[in-house]
Parts: C-alpha cells; sequence; structure tokens
C-alpha cells in the first residue's frame, strides 16, 4: 500500500471535497481530477455515480491505481479525456459538477494565446468549465469550484453569461490575519434569495493548522 504515502494530496482540493453541499447529490463529474483526490472524498461522503476526466497521461495512471484499491472502486468511471470535448455535449447529466481544475490565469496575454497555450498543456478557461456546468449539470445542479480570490470579478462575469449564479461563498485565509487567497465557489442555474459568505482560516501564525481545519477534516482518513 505504499502508494498511499506518494498521493499529492493539495489543500485546495481537499477543502474542496469536504465543503461542498452534497445534499441530494447522487451523481458528480469531478473535471480535471488529478490524483483523484476530490473523487475519493466524494465517495467517502456518500455519492454513488462519480465520473472523473483527466487530460494528463501519468495522473490518469495514478487516478487509476487510487481508485482501483479504493473500498468504493464500483463508483468511479475515469475518462482520459479532454475536458473542453467531455463538456461539447453531455450524455448524461449530473447532480454536481467540481474543479480544481489547473486554470489558466495571465490575463495580460491576448485572449487567442491565452487560449493556444490552455488547450497546448491541458489547462482550462474559467469558460471551459462553465460551459460543462451549463450543459452537464442537471436543472437543479450544482457547480463547485476552487479558484484564486483575485479572478473573482472575472470568473463571476463569465459565470453570468453561462446562466449560473452565485449561492455560496467560503473565503480561504492561508494564515491568520492575512486575506483570503482562494474562494470556493457554489454555484447553480437559477438566483438564490441571498448568497451565503463564510470565511475559513487554514493556518495559525506560527505554521500550525488551525482548530477549524482539523475539525473540518476529522471525519477523513486522508490514507483513503
Amino acid at each position: 500500500m505504499h502508494h498511499q504515502s506518494t498521493m499529492k494530496i493539495g489543500t485546495d482540493a481537499i477543502m474542496l471535497g469536504a465543503w461542498v453541499d452534497l445534499n441530494g447529490v447522487q451523481s458528480a463529474l469531478d473535471v480535471g481530477t488529478g490524483s483523484g483526490i476530490i473523487a475519493l472524498i466524494l465517495a467517502q461522503r456518500g455519492v454513488q455515480d462519480i465520473e472523473a476526466i483527466e487530460i494528463d497521461e501519468k495522473s490518469v495512471q495514478e487516478a487509476r491505481m487510487n481508485f482501483d484499491v479504493s473500498q468504493w472502486r464500483s463508483r468511479f468511471t475515469l475518462h482520459h479525456l479532454d475536458a473542453r470535448d467531455f463538456g461539447k455535449k453531455c450524455n448524461k447529466f449530473f447532480d454536481l459538477v467540481i474543479s480544481n481544475p489547473p486554470f489558466f490565469y495571465d490575463s495580460f496575454q491576448g485572449n487567442q494565446a491565452r487560449r493556444n497555450l490552455a488547450r497546448h498543456a491541458g489547462y482550462l478557461e474559467f469558460s471551459d468549465l462553465l460551459r460543462i456546468g451549463s450543459n452537464c449539470l442537471k436543472p437543479d445542479g450544482r457547480l463547485a469550484v476552487v479558484i484564486p480570490s483575485i479572478e473573482f470579478e472575472r470568473f463571476m462575469k463569465d459565470a453570468k453569461s453561462y446562466g449560473l449564479f452565485l449561492w455560496q461563498k467560503l473565503n480561504i485565509i492561508p494564515v491568520e490575519e492575512k486575506i483570503p487567497n482562494r474562494l470556493n465557489l457554489l454555484l447553480k442555474k437559477e438566483p438564490p434569495k441571498q448568497v451565503e459568505e463564510t470565511f475559513f482560516t487554514i493556518r495559525k501564525r506560527d505554521g500550525s493548522f488551525t482548530t477549524e481545519y482539523y475539525e473540518f477534516l476529522k471525519d477523513f482518513y486522508l490514507g483513503f
């Protein structure tokens, strides 16, 4: 079982997988699954049917191994695909689309140059993910994503053009007294009565994890 120690476990992925509201979620699509961490957390939290997409060959092998040794192996379907192709039209609709993808952020380059590089390197544009949300979610489904906080305005502008509305926003503060550097966002196809906004701090000033971080993750056996 030595593979467990090599599994790259990113805080962003864990925070998103542990935070997302799974009430009524039977089926989920994990876009850019990497080593499969979010898919595994969803399975552990009771989601029955999980499809995962990954373009990178090495990550696909790692995810396949992590899924195969998992007690929930029967719940996973892994696609070695470009998410953009998958999202053009969906043969199946999901309760949840979730992603901690390798977004490509450099707003300074021209759009075309950015798109070319994104396509080449397996990066996603916000619009790519929002299109998947728009095309692959059930009418009452939800899209959950983590983005850098400085990208919030741009992301929301794109979301609006795909008919997706913000319901929940978790501001993630890396070290106490600093400003949030990441946002967990939950969007749906209709506007909420009110956006639910919360804050969460990962580390204390001395570098140790906060009590809330431990509380948040205590239910996850991270060896899976």
